[in-house]
């Protein structure tokens, strides 16, 4: 009855730690009843661990269901319950940018995160076990985004890159385990942080499935006017939107050892504008729209377990050019990951004299693709100026050309006030090209665990090919039109048949074409690692080498991972660890290498008005991106952290010091120019955190409360580094600061910490009425810090006027424009976010809840600042949706 008792305990309280003491030890009366002294139950929190499996894992955090539904966003991105997690850093509290328009508003792609010191793309997201990184590379060198109006695109640029390439919806995370520090040797390809989502897995006992749809909109947002002066110039509107998200998942047991699941998410976002007056004040409606397939199946045999699974991400986003009549860029990121897994017992593999035993065999063939492609619209390729009317610098209107051709003015008109006297009306149209860059990869891993001496041994390899490629089609555009006022003048001028840039009023006499490319680069890479992990009464000590190599840079790096714990009792043990973390597998350069520089033809007219054929005296040239004969970046990591289980109530304490010091990283070259760039080994960074965690669960039996999560952290870090990217450090971009000239690089070297240096966190969850009522209460505090920002002041060192910055002569960085940049105190800022969800019907065929989520509850936009084109920063908005179960 006791043993009853006890699982009737545990299937309630869900995990529990269970200690007892034999009142009659010795007996061997099978029939007589086992009377128990004392029984010891410890309530863990299942939703968040702070830890893993292994004793030495005291820099991984584990969350289960209740904290991601609790931590996610509305629109169910997997990486928004990254927030606030200590060495997670997604926050720019200096952005003095920080106005958001439509596009910002339909921008559903994952958040992307830096994670200890790191760059945001030198992280390693796993779906299931397999990597989903993007290699190619998610910066440009070219700069600019769709994300403004006045926004002019760069050609060269391939728009709404990812540094993920499945894009995971957080209503089917089953766990999401962060790990920032004291990584397993298991673990490689990468410098900051290693994220593991665990999806869903197919199950036998019944058929059970979900709906779920939710919502929220510019009506259920609050805006913020966030200028300096706190107004709003140019009346601009904040801006109207609405996002929305639905959701579907079934699992189908077909036998009691085979079973299916299929999930189904989309998630989109609509907003319009209404285009420059020129272009009639066109309405323009605009969009994105995130959707994600999976399907997986799993069968129990007498040779192990099999698991076969897809997931693919479908995502779009179009933006539609505001100074522009038809210029349309069609942002899509597709990609899919796909893995037959073979799971087993290795019964046979078994020695006891070296206590061998357990071993299992874990082995995944997968095959990935992924792509971004950017599509330019209807006329895709070919982009005109024509003006409307040019500059005309004297006042007599007699001598003003204007346009009188129907087909122009259908749709490009020119205002007829008098304050545009002498000013220019330029009207564009056409598309912005087709660029596409993406990747294939193919591979197989297999991991073997067990039991081995006084503890466990793993040991594995993955190999994989990884085939790159960035390509665009040719592109043309026209500009720099003469008009009738232009000599020699003519009554109308002759066109060849079929020029589009040429009309009997006006033509292009600049052509810009920019050829086609296919670039392609590819390659093989093999990861080992191997690993034990021993207890000896107090002492764990976990010693392993990740060794890695790639035949692109052709480096063989031997990364070791060592750390030791001491249990001081039962509740209280100290870790410290050192371990080397590499970054191989990058091809960002390799296939920007080679693309070719846009060429400029020119044409006249004559007497006749005959306008002659294009002419051009430049050969065709390249970007140069090179980056051959390198050593592979690496991160040396030095960690220190003390768990504790309190003896007053229980709760789980975690305190953890992580050092870093990046070598051999990424940097440009001192002689690289924006079209010359070269790859170096010269960068180094350097990252130092030092973070108190605590969490805890309560089974509240008082009232018609049942459980309580609460779990917290403090954190404080600082970092230097050389370099923010790779394409960092352009030669035509420099900052003044304290009477000095720095390049983008030598200033974040030179400054220091750039981050928030102390943050503090706490997630609260309770449950009410039989667990029909949960409140949830997520707060976040960083506490006030000395940095700097820009004053949004620019000058010329090389000018008279410049005395703010004015230089010596023959000093670096003359004559370039700098950023001005000043010291600056930021003020703590306080966020609070609410959830609530409440399951409105329940019985034994399913149930439905409804959900609402108050992101930014006190209106709270920090230290950011917005400029006067787009002055509205968002603050509080609410988020409602309703879920359905079966």
């Amino acid at each position: 009855m006791a043993n009853a008792s006890a699982c009737l305990l545990v299937g309630t309280l869900g995990s529990l730690s269970v200690s007892a003491v034999n009142a009659q030890d010795g007996a061997s009366q099978s029939d007589a009843p086992t009377v128990l002294e004392q029984i010891v139950v410890k309530l863990r929190p299942l939703w968040l661990s702070l830890g893993g499996k292994a004793t030495s894992d005291t820099g991984t955090t584990s969350l289960e269901s209740v904290v991601i539904q609790n931590k996610s966003n509305g629109f169910g991105d997997a990486n928004s319950i990254l927030r606030n997690l200590p060495n997670v850093q997604y926050q720019n509290d200096s952005d003095n940018d920080a106005g958001v328009d439509g596009q910002d508003m339909i921008n559903l792609r994952p958040l992307e995160v830096s994670i200890s010191g790191a760059k945001v793309y030198e992280n390693n997201f796993i779906l299931n076990g397999i990597g989903i990184n993007n290699v190619t590379g998610s910066q440009e060198p070219f700069g600019g985004s769709l994300g403004t109006y006045e926004n002019t695109p760069n050609i060269n640029e391939v728009f709404g890159l990812h540094s993920q390439t499945v894009f995971v919806p957080a209503d089917f995370i089953d766990t999401a385990t962060v790990m920032d520090s004291n990584v397993s040797a298991r673990y490689g390809q990468f410098q900051g942080g290693v994220i593991d989502y665990t999806l869903a897995k197919p199950k036998t006992d019944r058929v059970t499935g979900s709906l779920s749809y939710g919502f929220e909109s510019d009506k259920t947002t609050s805006f913020v006017l966030g200028t300096r002066d706190g107004l709003n110039p140019q009346n601009n509107p904040p801006p109207e939107f609405y996002r929305y998200k639905s959701s579907a998942s079934v699992n189908v047991p077909l036998t009691d050892s085979w079973a299916l699941i299929g999930q189904y998410s989309q998630s989109g976002a609509d907003t319009n504008k209404i285009k420059d007056y020129r272009y009639h004040s066109e309405e323009a409606e605009e969009f994105s729209k995130n959707k994600f397939y999976r399907l997986a199946s799993k069968h129990d045999t007498d040779l192990g377990v099999f698991t076969l699974e897809g997931s693919y991400t479908d995502y779009e986003q179009e933006w539609d050019g505001y100074f522009y009549r038809d210029t349309q860029i069609m942002s899509q990121n597709r990609g899919f990951t796909g893995q037959l897994r073979w799971e087993n017992d290795l019964t046979a593999f078994a020695f006891d004299p070296l206590g061998i035993a357990n071993v299992k065999f874990d082995a995944k063939a997968y095959f990935n693709t992924s792509k971004t492609v950017n599509d330019g619209g209807e006329n895709e390729t070919i982009y005109r100026t024509v003006w409307a009317r040019p500059s005309v610098n004297n006042n007599d209107p007699s001598t003003w050309f204007y346009s009188t051709d129907p087909s122009l003015l259908s749709w490009c008109r020119v205002p007829l006030s008098a304050d545009l006297k002498g000013r220019a009306q330029l009207c564009r149209e056409g598309g912005y090209g087709n660029k596409a860059q993406g990747q294939q990869e193919n591979g197989f891993k297999a991991d073997i665990d067990g039991d081995f001496l006084a503890g466990t041994f793993a040991t594995g390899f993955d190999y994989r090919r990884i085939d790159a490629y960035r390509r665009a089609e040719q592109y043309t555009s026209y500009s720099s039109n003469k008009t009738l006022l232009d000599t020699p003048r003519v009554p109308a001028f002759v066109c060849a048949p079929g020029d589009i840039a040429c009309s009997y009023e006006q033509y292009a006499n600049i052509k810009v074409v920019t050829p086609a490319y296919h670039n392609k680069a590819s390659i093989e890479a093999l990861d080992m690692y191997a690993e034990v992990d021993q207890t000896w009464d107090w002492l764990n000590v976990r010693a392993g080498v990740h060794a890695s190599y790639e035949d692109f840079f052709g480096n063989f790096n031997v990364a070791p991972r060592l750390s030791g714990t001491a249990s001081l009792n039962e509740d209280l043990s100290v870790t410290a660890g050192f371990n080397r973390y590499y970054n191989a597998n990058s091809l960002y350069y390799a296939i920007r290498d080679g693309l070719p520089k846009s060429l400029a033809y020119n044409r006249s007219h004559n007497a006749s008005g005959v306008v002659s054929d294009w002419t051009t005296k430049l050969t065709q040239s390249y970007y140069t991106f090179s980056g051959l004969d390198l050593d592979t970046p690496y991160n040396d990591e030095f960690t220190a952290a003390v768990k504790w289980t309190d003896p007053w109530i229980d709760g789980d304490l975690r305190v953890r010091y992580v050092y870093r010091q990046g070598k051999d990283q990424y940097l440009k070259s001192s002689d690289s120019t924006s079209t010359v760039m070269t790859l170096t080994n010269g960068g180094e960074s350097e990252y130092q955190s030092a973070a108190v965690e605590y969490g805890k669960t309560w089974a509240v039996q008082s009232g018609h409360m049942e459980t309580v999560r609460l779990s917290g952290s403090l954190v404080w870090s600082k970092q230097k580094t050389t370099s923010n990217g790779y394409f960092d450090d352009p030669t035509d971009t420099r900052i003044w600061y304290n009477d000095q000239s720095y390049s983008l690089g030598e200033f974040s070297m030179a400054t220091g910490n750039m981050d928030i240096p102390v943050r503090t966190s706490m997630d609260l969850v309770t449950t009410w009425f039989d667990e029909r009522l949960t409140l949830g209460v997520s707060g976040n505090l960083n506490l006030s810090y000395d940095g700097v920002r820009n004053t949004d002041l620019r000058c010329n060192p090389s000018t008279s006027a410049a005395a703010a910055c004015r230089l010596p002569a023959g000093s670096e960085g003359l004559g370039i424009m700098h950023d001005i940049y000043e010291d600056f105190r930021f003020r703590p800022v306080a966020t609070v976010d609410l959830n609530a969800s409440y399951k409105a019907f329940e019985s034994s065929y399913g149930s439905l809840e409804l959900e609402m989520k108050v992101q930014n509850a006190f209106n709270e936009t920090g230290n950011r600042i917005s400029t006067s084109t787009q002055p509205w920063i968002p603050g509080r908005s609410i988020w409602l949706g309703a879920k359905a179960t079966f």
